[in-house]
């Protein structure tokens, strides 16, 4: 018998097993036999078949709904959901479980594990960040409940992660005012973004930029508000000649100081 014929009834067994266990499948969904459907939903779990596992959970969850098994039965629903990669249901999922056992000893990993959900969704800092900042709440709030938890690190540098994104999204926001050609809203949106993040990796760009916008604000004011607006300009200036003397972008803004006290006693 040579290699390809071995290598084709291979495929067929392995296409008959499959079909056979696809079978069994369908029947134990279809029966009323829950005990023997816990048993396999365990056993597809454990070896890591999660769309199995995820399927005869979730046919399980209304009848074991208030009685023993209510609790492992929804634990190994959102842990085969999340296996599954579907980690916004999953987070949903282990939410719930928080929500309808909060004395259980998995508990604490239950409420881990959804924001840990969350954090796998959240998307890129360009799109919308609620998922973001529920994951950093859940996050948050697992530290204070659980403090001496040996996930504490692993939780920390989770949100370490998600406020840099955050921070980016907003630092972004502010710029794209700037980018647009709206100078006064990005001097408005810079200061804030500086006031809520005073040591943000972006600190010398946004206070760069607020230089530049207030020169192109009050360069484009009328002329009875060009005065005290190139005042602002230059005193934004100063400040940032101060934190940053050794800033490869001084010599382009001193120019702009230079313009702004010409007018000034023009």
């Amino acid at each position: 018998m040579n290699y390809k014929n071995v290598s084709l009834i291979a495929i067929l067994i392995c296409l008959i097993l499959s079909s056979c266990a696809g079978s069994r499948h369908k029947k134990l969904l279809k029966s009323n036999d829950n005990d023997a459907k816990y048993e396999a939903a365990v056993k597809a779990y454990e070896q890591k078949d999660y769309f199995h596992a995820t399927q005869l959970f979730e046919n399980l969850l209304l009848f074991y709904r208030g009685r023993d098994k209510a609790e492992n039965v929804n634990l190994y629903y959102a842990k085969s959901l999340l296996g599954s990669g579907d980690y916004y249901t999953a987070g949903y999922q282990f939410e719930n479980f928080v929500r309808w056992f909060p004395y259980s000893k998995d508990a604490e990993e239950a409420l881990y594990q959804a924001s840990y959900c969350k954090y796998l969704e959240s998307p890129n800092y360009n799109l919308d960040q609620t998922l973001t900042k529920e994951s950093l709440k859940g996050f948050q709030e697992y530290i204070e409940k659980y403090p001496r938890s040996t996930r504490i690190q692993d939780a920390n540098k989770i949100m370490d992660e998600l406020r840099k994104k955050l921070i980016r999204k907003d630092y972004e926001t502010a710029y794209n005012y700037y980018k647009t050609g709206n100078f006064q809203s990005a001097q408005f949106s810079l200061r804030t973004f500086l006031n809520e993040y005073p040591d943000a990796t972006y600190r010398e760009d946004a206070m760069y930029y607020i230089v530049i916008s207030g020169y192109k604000y009050a360069e484009n004011s009328i002329e009875d508000k060009k005065g005290e607006r190139y005042e602002v300009a230059k005193s934004d200036y100063e400040k940032f000649e101060a934190l940053y003397p050794n800033s490869p972008k001084l010599n382009e803004l001193k120019s702009l100081n230079q313009a702004c006290l010409k007018a000034i006693n023009k």
